[in-house]
């Protein structure tokens, strides 16, 4: 009985998620707004790794206008990943495409504005586990509560964080 447990202990264990794995971030130059991704292993087996990769868009200054809707995608080697699964945080409307290999699409809209700075966590097998994939962030469309189109305050990292 207590195996089973441990078992599905094991099994829920990549699509739990950190309070918010986005905050610890320090905040980028005045009037701008980072996106990023943070990434985490979640569990590591003896024939391959399974880790997590948390899409994160922090503004500046609290201040700046709340993120109304986005849309971007997650470039990442398919011969070394592949999706798990994708998790979600419960506001908005969210949407993900994960047909196309090495390639997560996703989406999303609030009009209120979004109550946190994580958009997505991304749920990864890596097949060796020594060789963690490069993962690049792309973001297509970014626009405020107001109205205003953020892409033109963005700043997109292309590492990853741990």
């Amino acid at each position: 009985m207590f195996a089973a447990v441990l078992a599905l202990a094991a099994l829920a264990g990549p699509d739990t998620i950190p309070a918010d794995p986005c905050a610890s971030h320090k905040r980028g130059a005045a009037g701008g707004i980072e996106a990023f991704v943070v990434t985490a292993p979640a569990r590591l087996a003896a024939r391959d790794t399974i880790m997590r990769a948390t899409v994160c868009v922090v503004p500046s200054r609290p201040q700046v206008t709340r993120i109304a809707s986005y849309h971007g995608e997650l470039l990442f080697d398919s011969t070394a990943a592949r999706v798990l699964s994708v998790v979600k945080p419960g506001d908005g409307m969210r949407v993900e495409n994960t047909t196309g290999a090495g390639r997560v699409r996703f989406a999303g809209a609030a009009p209120t504005g979004f109550s946190e700075h994580r958009l997505l966590t991304v749920v990864l097998r890596v097949r060796t586990p020594a060789a963690v994939p490069k993962i690049r962030l792309e973001m297509r469309e970014l626009n405020g509560t107001d109205g205003t189109d953020l892409m033109k305050r963005l700043v997109t990292s292309s590492t990853q964080r741990p």
